[in-house]
């Protein structure tokens, strides 16, 4: 009788998805993929994602996605009802939810570990710069910098702005223009007056004095973060999600060299709009 009973929800599960419309979703835009394959490599989590489906009814198997170039751009869209739900790493999702009264958090999906790497091109002298921001954060990691950087930045309030860390100048050294965007924050943050602030200072200055070599930040949307290191207008990107165990990476091109992680999560959580009484 429990095989039967089981039978018949699944058999309902997927007669609802064949029959209703799916959630529209919005991602900020994946550099290896297009929005409809990375809608089906997420269907393809089967893992922890059909038991996130069974509970929760508003999501279906024919979901969709739209990328956006921007994290202002997509929770814009989220306001106007131009998608349903944004789905956003963890520490990004709480931060938004935090400093936006407008948002609430719908739902969370347990995925693979998730972790940020930065991207180098792959020549000589994107794998030189590789090999050497790998044994700064090797250093980093060794000595506990890194873990100091991730909770005095990362574990606070997010009702105050972080201060911009100051960077080593090393006359006469090699200058390494490194895109950061803003878009996740607080890992990647730009505050209101166009300045880069918080973590993505704090690791890129201690990465940049522990090489030895001049960083200099430029602003980018996370949409152009290939073109920029492709076209040679930066010579490293401040962040790839790379997920653990995938053998295509949605957000990690062909070309790009990656550093070792400097952060990981393994929840990403929805947002929807949310209008407070």
């Amino acid at each position: 009788m429990k095989k039967l009973l089981l039978a018949i929800l699944v058999a309902g599960i997927f007669a609802s998805s064949a029959f209703g419309a799916g959630m529209r979703m919005g991602a900020l835009t994946q550099q290896n993929m297009s929005a409809e394959e990375f809608a089906e490599f997420i269907k393809s989590q089967e893992r922890n994602f059909f038991g996130w489906k069974i509970m929760n009814t508003n999501h279906r198997l024919d979901d969709t996605f739209t990328y956006f170039d921007s994290l202002t751009s997509m929770i814009m869209a989220l306001h106007s009802g131009k998608i349903d739900e944004a789905a956003l790493p963890e520490p990004v999702a709480e931060y938004v939810k935090t400093t936006d009264a407008g948002v609430e958090i719908s739902c969370a999906l347990h995925s693979r570990t998730t972790h940020l790497a930065l991207g180098f091109r792959s020549d000589d002298s994107g794998q030189r710069l590789c090999d050497m921001v790998n044994g700064a954060l090797s250093a980093m990691k060794g000595d506990r910098r890194l873990s100091i950087l991730t909770s005095k930045y990362l574990h606070r309030p997010a009702t105050t702005l972080p201060a911009a860390e100051s960077f080593a100048s090393f006359p006469g050294a090699e200058t390494v223009k490194v895109a950061v965007t803003g878009d996740l924050p607080p890992l990647d943050m730009i505050a209101p007056d166009g300045k880069p602030i918080g973590y993505n200072t704090a690791v890129l200055s201690e990465i940049g004095r522990r090489m030895g070599v001049n960083i200099e930040l430029v602003n980018i949307d996370s949409g152009a973060r290939t073109s920029a290191l492709m076209s040679g207008r930066v010579d490293a990107v401040f962040w790839y999600q790379v997920w653990e165990g995938v053998e295509k990476q949605p957000d990690a091109p062909a070309g790009v060299l990656l550093s070792e992680p400097y952060y990981e999560w393994d929840t990403f959580l929805h947002l929807r709009h949310y209008v407070r009484d």
